[in-house]
């Protein structure tokens, strides 16, 4: 499988079928700067709703919590979009077609990307954080403050940014042990400057193809342990919530139950599947576009 370069690995020389002008014009620079920007603009409406807005009267607090909450639904995805993608302009070297299954019905790996990775330190900072806050929300210390306030639209929420930070958690830990154990195997290889370690498996075998689509192509690995991460988080919620229900206890303890297990098996499954990253033969660092 050959791989076509750019001469000089440049954002503004790759194929984009839609929006190119606009990402082109934008740059790497000013995506984060609104990816930032909106950031900034959710974390200020959060604060507003839980400080400001308690002394507000009761419609107006409502409306406020409500725009919280359109705000938590659009802006961290919108936020994320723009940040993605001004990593990738900050510190990707660009390619041109991967050259994976040229035959295919749709096309497949159009533009390639190989970035500079982060340091481990980045990804325990991300986990300690994200997983830090989930935490606190779940043990109730902010939602003594909606309590206080009477409004609903407070623990949904909370619920809500809760659900969103286990799940940042859950991909963030994903992501370092699939770090780690790629670093790991690439030393066991001996070859630590090459970018395609030596594999057990023949690169046109079905195993491959597999984990090529599953680990390389869509990251679902992460995708599970996300998951995973927020079903773990829902099924403390859920116990956390049922000393407010005591006629549906038991019911809300087997519902606990599923999820936790659920939650489990999609965690521990998609981190062992972090660690067989290798077995796709690519890159680590490296990416490809869906079509």
């Amino acid at each position: 499988m050959t791989r076509a370069k750019h001469p000089d690995g440049r954002f503004d020389q790759v194929q984009i079928p839609v929006g190119g002008g606009f990402w082109r014009a934008l740059g790497g620079n000013g995506a984060l700067v609104v990816g930032y920007v909106l950031v900034g603009i959710h974390l200020v409406l959060i604060v507003a709703g839980t400080t400001i807005g308690l002394g507000l009267e009761p419609e107006a607090r409502a409306g406020l919590q409500r725009a919280t909450l359109v705000s938590t639904a659009v802006l961290p995805l919108l936020a994320t979009v723009f940040l993605w993608i001004g990593e990738l302009v900050r510190r990707g070297h660009w390619g041109g077609p991967s050259g994976h299954k040229p035959d295919a019905l749709l096309p497949q790996g159009s533009t390639t990307v190989r970035v500079r990775p982060l340091p481990v330190s980045w990804h325990v900072l991300w986990l300690v954080v994200a997983a830090g806050v989930a935490l606190l929300l779940l043990t109730g210390l902010a939602r003594e403050a909606l309590d206080v306030s009477g409004a609903e639209q407070g623990v949904a929420l909370w619920t809500v940014h809760g659900l969103l930070l286990a799940g940042v958690a859950g991909a963030v830990l994903g992501s370092l042990v699939k770090k780690l154990s790629w670093a790991r195997r690439r030393a066991r290889a001996g070859t630590p400057s090459h970018p395609a370690l030596a594999r057990r498996r023949a690169p046109d075998t079905a195993g491959r193809t597999f984990w090529r689509w599953f680990g390389f192509r869509w990251r679902l690995d992460l995708w599970c342990s996300a998951l995973g991460a927020m079903a773990l988080w829902s099924t403390g919620w859920v116990l956390v919530q049922r000393p407010a229900f005591p006629d549906d206890a038991a019911s809300m303890a087997a519902v606990a139950v599923w999820l936790g297990l659920a939650g489990l098996v999609l965690l521990v499954g998609g981190l062992w599947a972090t660690a067989q990253f290798w077995r796709t033969g690519e890159d680590l660092a490296s990416a490809e576009s869906v079509a």
